[in-house]
């Protein structure tokens, strides 16, 4: 338990980081907040569907659904 908090903690922090960088290099244009505050809320709403449906997903394939699941989202993160 005490890993996944460590874990979570460090995500959130490299997120503020992001969100920290994006706000400072858009300073000067207009409306920048309300896209950033969109970026975010899809961020979160796109991470809460994940893991809401994560056992269906990576179960919907027999035997190596999880495998799948695992590359799908790590291939994901290179695209990002």
């Amino acid at each position: 338990m005490l890993g996944a908090l460590i874990i979570v903690f460090r995500e959130v922090m490299e997120a503020g980081i992001i969100v920290g960088i994006l706000l400072a290099v858009t300073k000067g244009v207009p409306g920048r907040g309300r896209w950033i505050a969109a970026g975010i809320g899809a961020g979160v709403a796109g991470a809460t569907l994940l893991a809401v449906f994560a056992e269906q997903i990576s179960s919907a394939l027999a035997g190596i659904g999880q495998e799948l699941f695992n590359a799908a989202v790590l291939a994901m993160a290179v695209v990002m």
